[in-house]
């Protein structure tokens, strides 16, 4: 049985503000969640947080989603290792987010994105594990009669040292459901020297899964009585839908519906276009009826928008007024003046699309009172909002079971998917409705990483030290996690610095992608730092290792961190971190060990998700015009790992999905359309083309921070700086297909 007893929130939360640093969120409303693809574990509920079977299996609720990165793994281990768990009998279970919504977000923070996973709920999720551990060693001390104080819990059992008796969860577990939770002021966190689990390679939880197929992506849902779905939505961005002939196509094989679809406002997801789909007995048949839909758009003021245009404003963009400065310290404009040497250069990146492995998708149903989405989402409550406003039921009617994710990136932060099977249900009440968006719509309908044209400038002293430094981005992103992240948080110690953001409007429709603005600024940054380093005579590594000065920082904003670690951690800490972490990749990929004909290595750093991260590459020019990616070497400071052998397939998956963009990801808009649709033309890495990537964690502890983000940034300007160092040009655009890269005359 669940239990039902009442714990003053308030008080929770003021008592939980001493434990471990900080924590905000109750946990003492009991909830029940469904599992992956609407299962259900069996057993007694306990806390909001586990399951426990008669046989001590405990079936962990998670609320961040699963998209390859371990998360379900890490977040388990983080409640486990408080809980003293036998982590041979652990599962996971996404959480029900109805209920979390109904109980003041009981579970914290769902949206899964910028690795937050695991700064943002460890310390949740530890407290709730020594929470429940409290509760289970009460329940024994009462059936053993014997103090609390003289027991130990340990493998899913509580045991008395003393006499040898075990009692385990399973036993346990409806007494101590029926418990009221411990003060929280008593729950006692261990001493990262005492964990048995965290910082642990322990099995992935959802690699059996993903091995006998039984793992349920969103594309995979299957309901009874359930039809299909496909979709087109406006060519131009931002166009509408003039006209189309529904009786042409009705009497095609297994054609149900066709179903107008609306963007925008009052599709509740903004960016999204109007659409038209058709509703079959399967999606071939949807998909080969609508393709022969008669149909006529109007692309209207947007319909000879192109890529040129939009560079050209950028350019423009470089001597208008900005719309924000970022930093502003001493006088770059005097110190320029007065510089010994100066360097000014553009850099300018394109859209990318996230080219998720699954395409975009969406099951749902709605019937008169209530309704139910399946959905691939990495922001839960987003997600049954979108749906509550259109069926125009309250959320409490609903219900969201989150799958599993082939592929996020951020692109599955938005919400349009969802709108639209949630439209073309509410238009087929009754009937449950998957709707599967192509390849090609997925490509040409994404929330792309934006365009941006960056310029910065330089000044060096008669020493080649850097004295002034100006960054001038011009882009379409609106907000500052788009636009200017990367760009204004740099630890140099610089004198001189001024960073400022020229918005130039697109009816491009933009969202993060991994790393977020990063990718394009960092780029621009490391990319610009070598070109200094080598106008000043010196060496990239040791150029950089100046720079990095603790005792001359002048960066004391901490952005895209959580409060507590911006406490922690100041701009002095934190620089003697990214220095630590460059000396520790100088030491590991033998920087300054002469290479052979033709070869070149290349650094690049990156503070991102309060992590510190630096970056060599080294490449091989073909003679060609191309190359090859030897060897790529990283060396990270994340705080505490959860786990090392998952940390290390995420920076792997991070050099990867860098090296791609840096490599190949290109949208290009022509007459308002995307021009690219699928991987013949949006071309992406080829196992053959993936590097040797060495990780290491000179990792100090202390503090959480993310690892799947700042080697796709990182990868980018090591590789280009890599390619000038083997003799190659200056790479000062991306993507590097459409460079020529041969030695330098």
């Amino acid at each position: 049985m669940a239990n039902r007893l009442e714990l003053d929130r308030r008080t929770f939360i003021a008592a939980t503000a001493t434990v471990g640093g900080g924590m905000a969120i109750g946990l003492g409303v009991p909830a029940f969640g469904p599992g992956v693809a609407n299962s259900q574990a069996a057993g007694v509920e306990i806390f909001n947080w586990i399951v426990v079977a008669p046989d001590s299996t405990v079936t962990i609720r998670i609320a961040q989603q699963e998209m390859g990165q371990g998360t379900i793994t890490a977040m388990a281990q983080l409640l486990s290792e408080e809980l003293e768990l036998d982590w041979s009998k652990i599962k996971a279970e996404f959480i029900d987010v109805t209920k979390h919504l109904a109980q003041d977000k009981v579970y914290g923070n769902t949206v899964t994105a910028a690795s937050w996973g695991v700064y943002r709920s460890q310390e949740l999720l530890r407290v709730a594990g020594a929470t429940i551990r409290m509760m289970f060693i009460g329940a024994a001390a009462s059936r053993l009669n014997v103090p609390a104080s003289e027991l130990v819990a340990e493998n899913s059992a509580v045991i008395h040292r003393a006499s040898g008796r075990r009692l385990t969860y399973g036993e346990l577990a409806s007494a101590a459901s029926a418990a009221r939770p411990p003060d929280p002021r008593t729950v006692t966190l261990k001493d990262p020297k005492d964990w048995k689990v965290i910082g642990k390679s322990v099995k992935r939880l959802d690699v059996s899964m993903k091995t006998d197929g039984s793992l349920v992506f969103g594309i995979d849902v299957k309901v009874p009585g359930m039809v299909q779905a496909a979709i087109m939505s406006s060519p131009v961005f931002g166009g509408r839908l003039k006209s189309f002939d529904a009786n042409a196509i009705m009497r095609m094989p297994g054609v149900r519906r066709v179903v107008e679809i609306k963007g925008g406002a009052a599709g509740f997801t903004p960016g999204m276009d109007d659409g038209i789909a058709v509703v079959a007995d399967n999606w071939w048949q949807a998909k080969t009826a609508l393709d022969a839909l008669p149909k006529e758009w109007d692309g209207g003021a947007n319909a000879n928008a192109n890529s040129d245009t939009y560079f050209n404003a950028f350019k423009a963009g470089l001597t208008a007024p900005p719309k924000q400065t970022l930093r502003n310290e001493g006088n770059v404009e005097t110190a320029l003046r007065s510089a010994a040497k100066t360097l000014e250069a553009e850099y300018y990146v394109p859209y990318i699309e996230h080219a998720t492995l699954e395409p975009m998708n969406c099951t749902a149903l709605v019937t008169d009172d209530r309704f139910e989405v399946w959905a691939p989402t990495q922001s839960p409550e987003a997600a049954i909002d979108t749906a509550s406003k259109i069926v125009g039921l309250p959320i409490p009617r609903g219900r969201l079971n989150i799958t599993f994710i082939g592929g996020g990136f951020g692109r599955r932060l938005r919400q349009d998917y969802v709108s639209q099977a949630v439209q073309i249900a509410k238009a087929m009440k009754g009937t449950p409705v998957k709707l599967i968006v192509s390849r090609e719509e997925t490509t040409r309908h994404g929330f792309y990483r934006p365009s941006t044209l960056g310029k910065l400038r330089g000044g060096l002293d008669a020493n080649g030290n850097l004295v002034a430094w100006s960054h001038r981005i011009v882009g379409h992103a609106e907000g500052e996690a788009l636009a200017t992240y990367g760009a204004d948080q740099l630890l140099y110690a610089i004198p001189n610095m001024h960073v400022d953001f020229v918005h130039q409007p697109s009816h491009v429709p933009t969202g993060a992608l991994r790393s977020v603005a990063f990718g394009q600024n960092t780029f621009a940054t490391q990319s610009f730092k070598d070109e200094l380093a080598r106008a000043a005579g010196k060496d990239p590594y040791q150029f950089s290792r100046a720079l990095l000065d603790p005792a001359k920082t002048l960066a004391t904003v901490t952005r895209n961190g959580p409060k507590v670690v911006q406490e922690r951690l100041t701009a002095q800490d934190r620089t003697l971190r990214l220095r630590n972490a460059l000396d520790e990749v100088a030491k590991k990929s033998d920087w300054g060990k002469p290479l052979g004909p033709n070869r070149g290595r290349g650094l690049a750093l990156e503070e991102e998700t309060m992590s510190f991260f630096a970056v060599v590459a080294e490449v091989t020019l073909d003679g060609s015009g191309w190359f090859s990616l030897d060897r790529v070497v990283v060396a990270g400071d994340p705080g505490h790992l959860v786990n090392p052998y998952n940390a290390t397939a995420q920076i792997e998956g991070a050099v990867a999905f860098g090296l791609n963009i840096a490599s190949y990801g290109e949208i290009t808009i022509n007459n308002g359309r995307v021009v690219q649709s699928n991987f013949d033309d949006y071309q992406q890495l080829r196992i053959s083309e993936m590097p040797k990537v060495e990780a290491h964690f000179p990792t100090s502890g202390g503090f959480w921070g993310g690892v799947g983000e700042p080697p796709v940034a990182a990868i980018m300007p090591a590789l280009a700086n890599a390619i000038y160092d083997a003799g190659g040009p200056r790479i000062r655009t991306l993507p590097l297909k459409n460079e020529n890269i041969i030695k330098r005359a």
